[in-house]
């Protein structure tokens, strides 16, 4: 029992190994932190209509106060900040209550939420390798959803942070908990902005990319990043307490360069979080990137030219959908980069087509399955590339020519060059 044990923890020691080393790497390949600044960029640029559908929606719930509370509390010594961001915010929010400038005020409301959001999926759809992203529907739709979680949620993790920091001990006092049961009950509760932050991060991470991300996955993600930005927002806060002294001498400007560290370090948690939870989702075929295309055996590549034709061949004949590149390793295991380099060869060849689906591309057959066979697979792979050098054409140039055509006739008469459907 202790050995199976320990052999289960070193295997999962060595998948988060694996894990956090392709994660560094995605995180340089992908240019996280040029992406962290753009999105740093985009949030001060939408903050005032952001944060006026956010009082919007604080409203709806009776919770405006709450939200003004929570901004004040993360933000000590900047009062005046945050009552210009909450004018500013009011002021959009009264403007788009009349005539024309209501329609107009609501447009330019969705269209920063749905921008920022935009931002944010096309960043997790390049760690993810999503080609497509979502359609304006589906991020009308999607985005809206998050927008009115985030802020609940954030809300709920504040709240509770200000509740124990002011309430919870005098109330544990005044009730005479034992101490063994005050403790836990203290613990659970300074549990509560931890569980909400994560909850926060994994919806990120399951719902923002444009395809089915494994909830094991965005949970290693959202937990490792959640907790980062926890601790990080505790620090940052102490850090604000101390820079609110110099408002003396910067006035309203004295927490604005550490408010921007803040941003930008939020959004590279965020990213590094998206790196880990697809690394954690893709260790295997990560493992494989790095394979040598051009080093495998003309054979083997043969071989699996074929089983992805197959694949793709039996979902066309029993009417299902197209499969993607990640399905089609999913059911070979062909080490993805390899099949997404086959599948490129493929629709070159004219053998498979490219199909538009929700996500991620499909790939179908291209012509009449019914006709479709081994030797018409391989011949239209091998006579594929640039066929304009020029050779001598010799008598032994010719008879060798002559020979592969008799091959090749030798080969669509055996019984052994079957129909692919039939396989």
């Amino acid at each position: 029992m202790k050995h199976t044990l320990a052999i289960k923890l070193g295997a999962y020691y060595d998948r988060a190994v694996k894990c956090l080393v392709f994660a560094i790497k995605g995180f340089s390949e992908d240019q996280c932190v040029l992406r962290a600044s753009a999105l740093t960029l985009y949030t001060l640029l939408s903050i005032v209509p952001v944060m006026a559908m956010a009082f919007g929606i604080a409203k709806g719930f009776g919770m405006q106060k709450l939200l003004e509370k929570e901004l004040y509390a993360r933000f000590p010594g900047q009062e005046e900040v945050i009552n210009n961001v909450i004018t500013f915010s009011n002021n959009l929010l009264e403007g788009t209550k009349s005539g024309l400038m209501a329609l107009l005020g609501v447009m330019i409301l969705l269209y920063s939420v749905v921008k920022m959001f935009n931002h944010i999926e096309n960043a997790f759809n390049t760690i993810w390798w999503v080609k497509e992203g979502r359609t304006w529907v589906r991020k009308f739709t999607d985005y809206l959803a998050l927008f009115i979680t985030a802020p609940l949620l954030t809300l709920f993790s504040g709240s509770a942070t200000i509740f124990i920091s002011t309430q919870l001990e005098a109330i544990l006092n005044r009730m005479k908990v034992p101490g063994s049961v005050e403790l836990l009950i203290s613990m659970g509760f300074k549990a509560v902005p931890f569980l909400t932050i994560w909850a926060l991060f994994v919806c990120f991470y399951i719902f923002i990319p444009n395809r089915k991300i494994d909830v094991k996955a965005a949970l290693a993600g959202g937990i490792i990043a959640g907790s980062i930005y926890q601790i990080g927002q505790i620090l940052y806060l102490k850090f604000q307490v101390g820079v609110s002294h110099y408002n003396a001498i910067y006035g309203s400007f004295a927490a604005l360069p550490l408010f921007l560290v803040w941003l930008q370090a939020s959004w590279i948690i965020l990213l590094v979080g998206a790196e880990i939870a697809f690394a954690w989702e893709n260790i295997q075929v990560l493992e494989a990137r790095n394979l040598d295309y051009d080093a495998i055996s003309i054979r083997l590549k043969k071989l699996m030219l074929l089983r992805i034709v197959l694949v793709c061949v039996h979902r066309f004949a029993n009417r299902q959908p197209a499969p993607t590149d990640i399905q089609i390793y999913e059911e070979t295991r062909i080490p993805l980069q390899i099949v997404k380099r086959t599948l490129s060869d493929l629709i070159d060849c004219r053998i498979l087509s490219e199909v538009k689906l929700k996500a991620s591309p499909g790939y179908a057959p291209a012509h009449d399955i019914d006709t479709m066979t081994l030797s018409d697979v391989i011949e239209s792979w091998e006579n594929h590339g640039d066929r304009s050098i020029q050779v001598a054409d010799t008598l032994e140039y010719q008879a060798l020519e002559k020979s592969l055509e008799g091959f090749k006739q030798a080969i669509a008469q055996s019984g052994d060059d079957r129909r692919i459907k039939e396989i």
